[in-house]
């Protein structure tokens, strides 16, 4: 769950790294809210939003859905790919197989002889299983699930720290991925589940919880503005850092003195958000990439609930930061402010998304 965990220092030092993202809705409709199942939420955005979706299902990614013309053509190509890796030989060395023994593990449980570990085929689900090491001098592997649905393929991806992991990875994979149900185009779910990448696992949101997602957005009207999210459900409270409630006044101690200029507070408190209590914080500063004008930073954080996957743990950011490529278009506090507060409202929990 910390690996969300940001300091207001790095979120307005650092560089913004515009993101190349993937499209959602009409750009020439920019007034309609783009509504997206993402998760286990509903977020509204503006029609001219342009938004890239990273999200891990019990440890499972997914990638966007293909055209494809049948089972048996996934298939071949796999099997193509299964002869490849059969024959080639993974390459140990005694020196990391006794760091690994150090550590009490068994290199040869770790490494497959050759670099396929496991392939499967399901002829009445139309579905494949291909395990490998992506390098021939690593354990490390990773398992793929290919379905066939109405004329799409559908890959599901998950890593491992070895070839021992395959058994379990393989039956977890499989059970998630008949769960799956694809959401065309923008079909909006009934039942309980997580949506990722042009579908939903269905399932009833009950413990172990191990998912999370990151939406990145970027609009055609406003092109100074990146809007982010990042969630993951959590099993246990962060004990090792304090929330931002408790910490952002000696972080924006040391922010006042690492920037030239005045610092202003924009928005600070309690809000909530999400479905969840959180605490928000809105800055404005000088600058320095162009001359004259202002940028703006917004964030919102919640500490999330312990096995309540409608409550992860959630850091939402907004920057707006005009550069020589990109010109000023929100030039007030309060139209910054009203940007960040649309956004932050438009993340909702989806109706039915979980048993409570």
């Amino acid at each position: 769950m910390t690996k969300f965990r940001q300091t207001l220092g790095v979120i307005l030092l650092a560089s913004i790294a515009w993101c190349n993202t993937a499209a959602f809705g009409a750009t020439n409709m920019p007034d309609p809210i783009n509504s997206m199942c993402v998760g286990r939420f509903n977020i509204d955005l503006p029609g001219d939003a342009r938004a890239s979706i990273d999200s891990t299902y019990h440890y499972i990614g997914a990638r966007s859905p293909e055209s494809a013309v049948n089972f048996d053509e996934i298939k071949k190509e796999l099997e193509v790919r299964k002869e490849k890796y059969a024959i080639t030989q993974m390459k140990r060395n005694d020196r990391s197989d006794a760091i690994y023994r150090s550590g009490g593990l068994d290199p040869n449980k770790l490494y497959g002889k050759t670099q396929l570990v496991g392939f499967q085929t399901e002829e009445s689900e139309k579905l494949a299983v291909l395990s490998y090491h992506p390098k021939l001098d690593s354990p490390q592997t990773t398992t793929e699930v290919h379905r066939f649905i109405d004329g799409l393929q559908y890959v599901f991806k998950s890593e491992d720290a070895g070839a021992d992991a395959y058994p379990n990875t393989h039956n977890a994979m499989l059970s998630a991925t008949m769960h799956f149900q694809p959401l065309p185009g923008r079909t909006q779910p009934s039942g309980y589940g997580f949506c990722i990448a042009g579908g939903m696992f269905a399932d009833d949101g009950r413990p172990p919880v191990h998912e999370s997602f990151t939406l990145v957005a970027r609009f055609k009207d406003h092109p100074d503005a990146q809007f982010t999210i990042d969630a993951n459900a959590i099993d246990s409270p962060d004990k090792d850092e304090p929330s931002l409630k408790f910490r952002v006044d000696s972080e924006l101690g040391i922010l006042r003195q690492s920037i030239q200029g005045h610092v202003a507070v924009l928005v600070r408190g309690e809000h909530e958000a999400a479905g969840q209590k959180g605490y928000q914080i809105g800055l404005s500063v000088p600058n320095d990439a162009v001359a004259g004008t202002t940028a703006y930073k917004f964030f919102w954080a919640a500490d999330g609930v312990p096995n309540d996957v409608t409550r992860p743990y959630m850091e939402v950011q907004l920057t707006i930061q005009p550069d020589a490529d990109r010109l000023a278009t929100i030039t007030t506090a309060d139209a910054a402010k009203a940007m960040w507060e649309e956004l932050l409202q438009g993340i909702q929990i989806r109706p039915g998304a979980a048993r409570h």
